[in-house]
């Protein structure tokens, strides 16, 4: 590379991160007397220059600030640069946007110009191939479903980026624009995950909730058993997961058998055990039975996905029900079976490309998951759910030759 090159690759990056830090709504503030640092939202962008500037200030500024990103990577494209220069142009403007050297390093959170860059990067894919398109279909879905449910902005990016990312590396797996992409999607999200955060848009007031908000926090986790399944033989992973069942079942056995224990890990240590659960199993327990026999009834794929829907779609379901819920069925709710249902359809997507499973399968078997925990009629939904979806989609895959 000459000299002249790379001083035009170093001018289209400075270029890049000056024109990203020109931040209209700061301007016309400043213009009226006004800092939106500290006003509103405390945010120099399009949504807090309409709720404190109005309507005919952010409109200037959400088009410049979505532009602007697609402005520099034009401009270097005009000057011969190379592809790597030119995307990075892109996501030096959105640099330049939180970080403007004018104000201090003290900018906006850049989600406008992050979401130029974002469409214009799945409209190279279509252009591509269409395949993304009913991908960004799929997901229309998602948002529908939980902008009833919760009506959360900030959460949606979380809900239906991780598909997106999964769905350019499946669909376009050599594609340059991929780790551009991601690093999009990523700082988007990032962005939401704050909000969610720092605005508190999930509060849950449920006393049981608050006392044992752990265990739903270490569900997750219970991915490892599955994943340990999903790469290693049948027998092995029988004897594992059997083992840490047993484990569990003679704990509760000690606490039952000895009731000075039992009221200890109840009421005392309130954490550990729920008080509905001093003369039943816990749902620890239970989870972990459920996983013992699944894995011991039903083929491999089937297993895998009945356990992957209870274990997120329960913790979608408890989540979004109790801080959202405001229809009651039973002892749920219906915003909370919906989110089951919304993580189904999540996890069914990888499901559907990881495992290779036929399509009926997975949604017999996904659609009746939330219909078992709604309908669970005092059963502990983390025995029915895997059995009943396990059973469904071994008998769909019998009847249809699949």
């Amino acid at each position: 590379m000459d000299l002249i090159e790379l001083f035009l690759d170093i001018l289209c990056v400075i270029l890049s991160y000056l024109i990203g830090g020109i931040l209209p709504a700061y301007i016309f503030g400043k213009i009226k007397g006004i800092d939106l640092r500290e006003e509103g939202t405390k945010n120099p962008g399009t949504s807090n220059a309409f709720r404190v500037l109005g309507l005919k200030y952010a409109i200037p500024t959400a088009i410049y600030d979505t532009l602007k990103g697609l402005a520099v990577m034009l401009m270097a494209y005009g000057l011969n640069r190379n592809f790597f220069i030119i995307q990075l142009c892109g996501i030096v403007a959105i640099i330049g946007h939180i970080f403007p050297y004018y104000l201090n390093f003290r900018g906006g959170q850049g989600v406008a110009t992050s979401t130029g860059l974002l469409l214009f990067y799945l409209v190279s894919y279509m252009a591509i191939s269409l395949e993304i398109f009913f991908v960004i279909l799929y997901l229309i879905i998602l948002v529908v479903l939980f902008v009833y449910i919760c009506r959360v902005g900030s959460l949606l990016s979380l809900i239906t980026f991780p598909i997106l990312g999964f769905a350019v590396f499946q669909i376009y797996p050599t594609s340059a624009y991929n780790l551009f992409f991601i690093l999009i999607l990523i700082h988007i999200a990032s962005i939401g995950l704050y909000k969610v955060i720092s605005e508190k848009k999930i509060i849950i007031e449920d006393e049981t909730f608050k006392a044992h908000w752990w265990r739903v926090a270490m569900r997750p986790f219970a991915i490892i058993f599955v994943i340990f399944y999903a790469f290693n033989p049948w027998l092995p992973s029988l004897i594992f997961i059997g083992s840490v069942a047993l484990a569990f079942i003679l704990l509760e056995l000690v606490r039952f058998l000895n009731k000075q224990t039992n009221v200890i890990l109840t009421e005392k240590v309130k954490a550990i055990f729920k008080k509905s659960e001093v003369s039943k199993f816990s749902s620890m327990t239970i989870f972990l039975v459920a996983a013992f026999i699944s894995i011991l009834l039903f083929e491999k794929t089937i297993a895998i996905a009945s356990l992957v829907f209870l274990i997120f779609g329960d913790i979608f379901g408890k989540i979004f029900g109790l801080a959202f819920g405001k229809h009651k069925i039973y002892d749920k709710t219906v915003e909370g079976t919906l989110a089951y249902l919304g993580c189904v359809l999540i996890c069914g997507y990888f499901l559907f490309f990881l495992l290779d499973i036929p399509l009926l399968i997975l949604i017999c078997g996904g659609a009746v998951a939330p219909l078992i925990e709604l309908f669970s009629f005092g059963v502990d939904d983390n025995l029915t759910v895997p059995l009943v979806s396990g059973v469904i989609m071994t008998v769909v895959k019998i009847f249809s030759g699949l």
